[in-house]
């Protein structure tokens, strides 16, 4: 059993420990080449990173002790970590406790005198071999990357990191299998999972300026118990209490999982409408959207679509209520504040405002995209898209449904939660201009939608990829953006990441270029993306 469990991590390990050598590689590589050779050099790119960190906090901890490259891995690598081993997390989580009972690889374990609680059991078991391993290759790329650049880590604090890094995961995970008893889909537990561990990790993120978010994280965010281990920082230390608790954690809500477990039916959720007698029907049901294209589609997720834009619309008008404090964080680097004036045409709130909700945002919609896109790739894994076909429907209209549908929701979810942070901002006395925070907002459709366009090419092709691969870009985006400045890249390797082609719209205006390659990368997208589907077998 264990053995069988462990070939189901096999892919995601790899490509978690490719995700994790790679940027340690290259963020250490990054401090190489920017922070030069000498002391003063160190220390003067030390400022400026802790000037650059000021409008970094809601991904990473505050940057402090940069002036070395312990410290600015410690930052800039450890900080991030938790949230990129996230998606890993999410995926897996969800096909071990959705997914294999979808494919009815449950059922026939259980047929076989295997318990659900067993199955679990080794379900856990071998995701926590598989994190450890990821997370020992991800320290190790990363204190060879050190060494690269001329400074060897202490081991004693690599591992006293890794044993955090690899416990805010385990938790995350248990987090996951805990929501995915409560759901009825793997698809569902995709997308309330994404939301709940991302409302915790910015949660705790803005919680560590602000004092009212942080005695809230405290008792609802396990990433802040990761975030009281620093050792690599000078003067730092390792939470082991802390680390300790996020493991007890992890074991409790296991428990609390097995337990779920085995009071549901297989196939179905924990939580469910009772189900009651009514009258045989042969005749379609009478509500006039189940009849309508598109429109069907949106009604089918009218619960979980209802629950991104109450969702975003919260932070939403979340984030504005906070941009004043944010803003005022900021006063001690005067050059960013400087900066933040300029930008936000004489208010440094609008400007930080918008850049901090925004750069959430772009995160939320690229998660809206994946959830939407592991849809369409479990419809075909599972056999509803061979259903749908035999209706008859043609390919095409299917994956022009699902552009339509896509773009729908993702006006929706933007439009509500553009709205919320408008008045949000206004009631807190930042005055965001209604012309500028439209134009950001269209803005958004093309970008949210873009992810879901190289989704849908996936799904055509190879759909029990589609998912991994789609958060393989997302990664690759966000790379590309957070050091494509810091090394200097050229505009055209900017261009590469989706991420940097929506740009700051609300401060600076659209960038006319990026768009056209956003709805470019939509329209090619979906149009290939319906060629393909014409070419291969449903279900190969």
């Amino acid at each position: 059993m264990l053995r069988i469990t462990w070939r189901l991590q096999r892919g995601g390990l790899i490509a978690m420990t490719a995700f994790g050598i790679f940027y340690g590689l290259i963020q250490a590589s990054a401090y190489k080449s920017a922070a030069g050779t000498t002391p003063a050099q160190q220390a003067a790119f030390g400022h400026q990173m802790e000037v650059l960190g000021q409008s970094l906090i809601y991904l990473l901890p505050k940057p402090v002790g940069l002036d070395n490259i312990s410290g600015f891995l410690q930052w800039r690598v450890y900080g991030v970590l938790p949230l990129l081993f996230g998606i890993w997390v999410v995926i897996s989580g969800a096909g071990a406790s959705r997914g294999d009972e979808e494919r009815g690889l449950l059922d026939e374990w259980v047929s076989a005198g295997v318990s659900p609680i067993r199955y679990l059991v080794a379900r856990v078991a071998g995701f926590f071999v598989a994190a450890a391993i990821a997370v020992v290759a991800t320290s190790a790329a990363i204190d060879a990357g050190a060494i690269s650049a001329g400074t060897a880590l202490d081991l004693q604090a690599v591992t006293e990191v890794s044993i955090a890094l690899l416990a805010v995961v385990i938790a995350s995970y248990a987090i996951v299998v805990v929501i995915g008893q409560l759901t009825a889909s793997r698809s569902a537990t995709i997308g309330v999972s994404s939301g709940v561990l991302l409302v915790m990790f910015f949660i705790n993120s803005l919680g560590r300026s602000i004092d009212s978010l942080h005695q809230t994280a405290q008792f609802v965010s396990p990433f802040y118990y990761y975030d009281r281990s620093n050792p690599l920082t000078s003067g730092g230390s390792f939470d082991a209490v802390g680390t300790v608790g996020l493991f007890v954690f992890a074991a409790v809500l296991f428990a609390v999982a097995a337990w779920f477990m085995q009071r549901r039916d297989l196939g179905s959720s924990l939580i469910h409408r009772r189900s009651r007698e009514a009258p045989l029907a042969q005749a379609p049901a009478h509500n006039p959207l189940l009849r309508l294209p598109v429109l069907s589609a949106l009604y089918e997720q009218r619960l979980g679509l209802l629950a991104w834009i109450i969702g975003t619309s919260l932070g939403a008008a979340y984030m504005a209520s906070l941009g004043r404090q944010l803003v005022d964080l900021s006063k001690s680097a005067t050059a960013f504040r400087a900066y933040l004036t300029i930008a936000g045409h004489g208010d440094p709130y609008v400007a930080l405002t918008g850049f901090f909700w925004f750069g959430i945002f772009q995160l939320l919609l690229a998660a809206y995209a994946i959830a939407q896109v592991a849809r369409w790739a479990s419809d075909d894994n599972e056999g509803r898209l061979e259903m749908v076909l035999s209706a008859p429907v043609s390919r095409t209209r299917v994956v022009i449904e699902r552009a339509a549908t896509l773009v729908i929701g993702t006006s929706l979810v933007v439009g509500f939660s553009s709205l919320s942070f408008y008045y949000g901002a206004h009631a807190s006395n930042i005055n965001v201009q209604a012309g500028d925070l439209f134009q950001a907002s269209l803005a958004a459709i093309p970008f949210g939608v873009s992810f879901a366009a190289v989704g849908a090419l996936l799904a055509s092709r190879v759909p029990r990829q589609t998912v991994i691969v789609l958060a393989t870009l997302v990664f690759a985006s966000y790379i590309i953006t957070q050091l494509g400045p810091l090394l200097k890249w050229p505009d055209w390797v900017m261009r590469l990441s989706l991420l940097s082609l929506y740009g700051n719209p609300l401060s600076n205006g659209i960038d006319w270029t990026g768009l056209w390659i956003l709805i470019a990368v939509c329209v090619g997208g979906f149009g290939l993306g319906a060629v393909l589907l014409q070419r291969r077998d449903v279900g190969a």
